[in-house]
C-alpha cells in the first residue's frame, strides 16, 4: 500500500505549527492538566505523523499500519481535556489502551478487504472521543460561546464521517486498496481541517485560562467529591431540604470584553464575596469559572428563597462598588433533592438548565426546577 495521495507532508508541517503554538501559546503560560493534554495531543500528532511518514519512507509496512493507528488516538486527548477543564476527572489513561489496540489491529490485519474493514472499524471507535467531544462542550462553562464551532463541526463531522465508512462495507464489497483510496484521501484532507479547528477552539480556551485561585479544576473536584458526600449521606437520613444554586454574572463575556481583563477579575471578586455572604457557613462553594459559583446549601424553601432575592438585589449593587458605568445582575438557577434527586451532576445540569432560562428571559431572576 502506499502513502495516501495528498501524502503526509502537510500534515506533518500543520502539526509542528499546532504543537508549537499550544505549548508556547497555551501550556507554558498558561500550565493546568487541561492544556498539559491538549499540547499532548498535538505533539502525538506530529509524532505518529511522522513515524508514518518515515515508516511509509522505509518500506516498514507493519510500522506504517501501527502509527496509522496511533495517528488516530489523539482525540482522546482533546476529550480527557476537556473534562479536565471543568474540573472532572480526565481519565487520560484510557488513551494508552486504546493507542495499543488501535495500532496493534491495524498492524497484525491481513492485506486486502481484511485492512479495509479492520481500518473503518478502527476509525469508528476513535470517533467515540469525538463524539464525547461533543457531549463535553455542552457541559463547560463557555458553552454558549462561537468560538467552541469549529471544535464543535470538526467533531460531528468526524462522527458522521466513522459512521458513513461502516455504513459503507454493508452496501458495497471491500476491494482492498482501490476501496481505501477515497477514504485515505478524505482521512489525509480531515486531518488537516481537524488540526485547523482543533487548534482555534482549544488554543482560544487555554487563553481565557485566569490565575489559579478564580479557576482551578482541583477545587472543583474537592467541592465535587465533599458536596456528592453530603448529598450521600442526606439520601441516607431522608433530608429533603438540600438545594444546588448555579450562579452567574449576567452577560459575563461581553463585559469582560468590554472592561478588559483586569476590571473583570475586580467584578468578579466582588461578586463572589457577596455570594458567599449570602449564604450560611455550611454552604459548599464550587468555582465554575469567572463570575460562576455553584452552591450546595441545606435551607428550607421559604428561607433559600429569601436568601436568592436579597442576593440577587445585592449583585445588583456591585455597580457602585466597582464604579461600573452599565448595570450588573446575576442569574440564579435552583434545583432542589426534593424535585431533582440526590445526584449532584444530575442537579448541577438541571440548575444549568434553570440558570440559562433565567438568563435569557433577561437575567436579574432565579427560575426552580420543578419536578
Amino acid at each position: 500500500m502506499t502513502v495516501a495521495d495528498l501524502g503526509l507532508l502537510p500534515q506533518i508541517a500543520l502539526c509542528t505549527l499546532a504543537a508549537v503554538l499550544m505549548v508556547g501559546l497555551g501550556f507554558l503560560p498558561r500550565p493546568s492538566p487541561a492544556t498539559l493534554l491538549w499540547s499532548a495531543a498535538f505533539v502525538s500528532a506530529l509524532i505518529y505523523a511522522s513515524l508514518t511518514s518515515t515508516a511509509a519512507e522505509l518500506g516498514a509496512e507493519t510500522l506504517r499500519r501501527a502509527a496509522l493507528g496511533a495517528l488516530l488516538t489523539p482525540q482522546a486527548l482533546i476529550w480527557a481535556g476537556l473534562r479536565a477543564w471543568r474540573g472532572a476527572a480526565s481519565h487520560w489513561w484510557l488513551v494508552l489502551p486504546f493507542t495499543g489496540a488501535s495500532a496493534a489491529v491495524l498492524a497484525l490485519v491481513d492485506d486486502g478487504p481484511a485492512f479495509s474493514i479492520a481500518f473503518r472499524v478502527v476509525y469508528l471507535a476513535a470517533a467515540v472521543f469525538p463524539a464525547l467531544t461533543l457531549l463535553e462542550l455542552r457541559r463547560i462553562p463557555e458553552r454558549r460561546n462561537r468560538m467552541l464551532l469549529p471544535l464543535a463541526v470538526m467533531s460531528g463531522a468526524f462522527t458522521v464521517i466513522a459512521i458513513v465508512n461502516v455504513a459503507m462495507i454493508l452496501t458495497m464489497p471491500a476491494s482492498g486498496t482501490a476501496d481505501l483510496t477515497l477514504t485515505r484521501n478524505v482521512n489525509s484532507l480531515g486531518m488537516l481541517v481537524n488540526i485547523v479547528c482543533s487548534l482555534v477552539t482549544l488554543l482560544w480556551l487555554a487563553q481565557r485560562s485566569v490565575p489559579q485561585e478564580h479557576h482551578d479544576p482541583a477545587h472543583w473536584q474537592h467541592f465535587s467529591a465533599v458536596a456528592t458526600d453530603r448529598l450521600r449521606r442526606a439520601q441516607e437520613r431522608g433530608e429533603r431540604s438540600w438545594s444546588v444554586l448555579s450562579v452567574r454574572l449576567d452577560d459575563a463575556d461581553d463585559v469582560r470584553q468590554a472592561w478588559g481583563e483586569t476590571a473583570f477579575v475586580e467584578l468578579a471578586q466582588a461578586f463572589e464575596r457577596r455570594v458567599q455572604r449570602a449564604f450560611p457557613a455550611e454552604a459548599d462553594i464550587g468555582h465554575r469559572a469567572q463570575g460562576w459559583l455553584v452552591v450546595l446549601v441545606p435551607r428550607a424553601t421559604e428561607v433559600l428563597r429569601e436568601q436568592v432575592r436579597t442576593l440577587l438585589h445585592d449583585v445588583v449593587s456591585l455597580h457602585e462598588t466597582v464604579s461600573a458605568t452599565v448595570r450588573i445582575s446575576a442569574s440564579i438557577g435552583w434545583a432542589s433533592v426534593g424535585d431533582s434527586g440526590y445526584d449532584l451532576d444530575h442537579l448541577v445540569r438541571v440548575a444549568d438548565h434553570a440558570l440559562e432560562e433565567a438568563a435569557v428571559e433577561g437575567g436579574d431572576r432565579w427560575r426552580r426546577v420543578r419536578a
